[in-house]
């Protein structure tokens, strides 16, 4: 036993994999982690190893598989603790890598107390894990809290696997969910909701809410500074979101997930809507926030696509005003319907279909880019390296400029001078301390 493990504290290292609701799993680990255990700095050899899994995709799951290998190899002494949503459905084939001392699935309060209890059984001495600490999960190596106030979900997607993982959908009880906004912004200038199914927040409470009720109390109590939306299902988005055109602490930002531009590919998926449904609300919210950021989820490849349902997408999306994708080529999860469906696209035609849309996603991406040079953005400043400041805007642009004093989580000005890649650069735009907002 390595005597470090027998000292005051125990250094954990850390590791996060997938959606934002893994990263909040990850928060709210960080933020109970107490005597004797301490978070492990960057390129010290940790005690004890959690990795937070993913299992969206066959690509997430060789993530998960190198992150754990990666970790045995760099910290060779050290217990290694893997949780999230790959742990909850392959718990045997994690234990059998090396390393590997205890597994922890996602359970019904997202897996960090089991963890603790995992991390205190295996330190020597010590008793039973400390009680929470009250209040939001802290954010733990970024800037922008991210805020579960939902879990599960109840629909039935033929390829997805997330619903077996999480379980069904949960919600974080209303007037916690502002007290947690609240508390959370005093320290982050944006709070990001997240959920696994976000849009259904708040029916399964009593009495029943809703994510526009959230939202609004959050704006009228001026809880926070700035809000963001994780992913909304299109058909789950409130009207009249954006308060008719009002600017309000709501980012302008969504991003709806479609996945097929095909009907007949939507309904093998079990999609809830069609092509038309996606593209009115798209059109509506787009009506309801100027210069609004739409992004969307994309699967190529599904099985039985033929090239005129992939047509059909980059049709479908050509005609809409979105500014970026996430494309992922067609995985078949084992336990899925889509997994055991016939008519399998050839993998390597799968790969040129999402190659083609995520150069579509290039060009509209530089296009919204571009349409802010010369504007003002109100950015949060995420990293200062090397003399340049970098930051995220409302509308989800990633900005860099030259740095003039500025911290993490400062909110500051910056007009955009130039589109560079996928990012812009600029410069402040007010005078170092000058008021924002004024």
């Amino acid at each position: 036993m390595d005597g470090s493990r027998t000292s005051e504290r125990a250094r954990v290292a850390l590791l996060g994999l997938g959606c934002r609701v893994s990263r909040s799993d990850l928060d709210a680990l960080a933020s109970a982690l107490a005597p004797p255990f301490a978070i492990c700095e960057d390129g010290a050899e940790a005690d004890y190893v959690v990795v937070y899994s993913c299992t969206v995709t066959a690509d997430a799951d060789a993530a998960t598989r190198q992150a754990v290998r990666r970790a045995a190899r760099e910290h060779p002494r050290a217990d290694i603790v893997v949780a999230g949503c790959f742990a909850e459905l392959y718990p045997e084939e994690l234990r059998r890598l090396p390393g590997v001392a205890a597994v922890v699935g996602t359970g019904l309060a997202g897996g960090h107390e089991e963890v603790l209890r995992a991390l205190y059984a295996r330190r020597p001495g010590a008793g039973p894990p400390s009680p929470p600490p009250p209040g939001p999960p802290r954010p733990f190596h970024h800037t922008r809290a991210f805020l579960k106030v939902e879990d599960g979900c109840d629909a039935s997607c033929a390829y997805c696997i997330v619903p077996r993982a999480r379980g069904p959908a949960r919600s974080l009880p209303f007037e916690v969910a502002l007290a947690h906004v609240a508390e959370l912004a005093r320290a982050s200038p944006e709070v990001v909701l997240t959920g696994v199914h976000l849009g259904v927040y708040g029916r399964d409470l009593v009495p029943a809410r809703s994510l526009l009720e959230l939202v609004r109390a959050v704006e009228q109590g001026r809880l926070s500074r700035r809000v963001r939306l994780s992913s909304i299902e299109p058909l789950e988005v409130p009207p009249a979101l954006f308060g008719g055109g009002r600017p309000g602490a709501l980012c302008e930002h969504l991003h709806l997930p479609l996945q097929s531009g095909s009907d007949r590919v939507l309904a093998a998926m079990r999609r809830p809507y069609r092509a038309r449904d996606y593209a009115r609300t798209v059109e509506r919210v787009a009506a309801e926030a100027a210069d609004l950021c739409v992004g969307a989820d994309v699967i190529a490849g599904f099985p039985g696509e033929s090239e005129a349902d992939h047509r059909a997408t980059l049709a479908l999306l050509d005609g809409l005003p979105i500014a970026y994708l996430h494309v992922f080529p067609f995985s078949a999860r084992p336990g899925t319907a889509a997994a055991a469906m016939g008519d399998p696209v050839d993998p390597a035609l799968a790969r040129e279909r999402a190659s083609e849309l995520r150069a579509f996603s290039r060009q509209r991406w530089r296009a919204y880019a571009a349409r802010h040079v010369g504007r003002e953005v109100e950015a949060v400043v995420e990293r200062v390296q090397g003399g340049l400041a970098t930051g995220t805007a409302r509308s989800y642009l990633g900005v860099r400029w030259p740095s003039s004093g500025e911290r993490r989580g400062d909110l500051v000005r910056v007009r955009v001078l130039s589109v560079e890649d996928e990012t812009c650069r600029g410069s402040r735009a007010v005078p170092e301390g000058a008021p924002w907002p004024p």
